[in-house]
């Protein structure tokens, strides 16, 4: 199956139901990945910094920069996502963890990222290697951003 850019939910428990966010000043695409911040008062993107441990939403819908809230899909451990990659997809990097480029897209790049920003876990592939998908589910989100 082809999938688009970004997060696609695949397989997933009760908790899939769309909640409306609040956001500001941040464009978004149905697919980004979203991350709450302890203390923040606002969802922001994902970013190459971000901790596993943040509480994580996917957008379902795409809203400019104007936007206050976005509907989106809570992320839980027994959830599995298909995900955008930076490099072609392959069977070498199942089981690595792995941190954002950005909000829609995972950094495969061949090592499991053992520190605070291992994000989203590789189970397999999908797809052909040049469609850069992969199938996991995200790692911690039990909402403390600190180690």
């Amino acid at each position: 199956m082809s999938y688009e850019g970004g997060f696609h939910l695949i397989q997933g428990d009760a908790d899939t139901a769309m909640l409306a966010l609040p956001i500001a000043s941040t464009a978004f695409t149905k697919g980004d990945c979203l991350e709450m911040v302890d203390g923040a008062t606002t969802w922001s993107a994902m970013l190459t910094t971000s901790a596993a441990r943040t509480r994580k939403a996917v957008a379902q819908e795409t809203v400019l920069s104007t936007a206050t809230e976005l509907k989106a899909i809570l992320v839980t451990t027994s959830q599995v996502w298909v995900a955008e990659s930076a490099n072609n997809s392959d069977s070498a990097n199942r089981g690595d963890r792995m941190a954002f480029t950005d909000g829609n897209t995972i950094n495969n790049s061949g090592t499991d990222e053992t520190g605070a920003a291992g994000c989203f876990q590789q189970l397999t592939e999908s797809g052909a290697a040049a469609d850069k998908r992969i199938v996991g589910q995200f790692c911690g989100l039990y909402g403390n951003a600190t180690i």
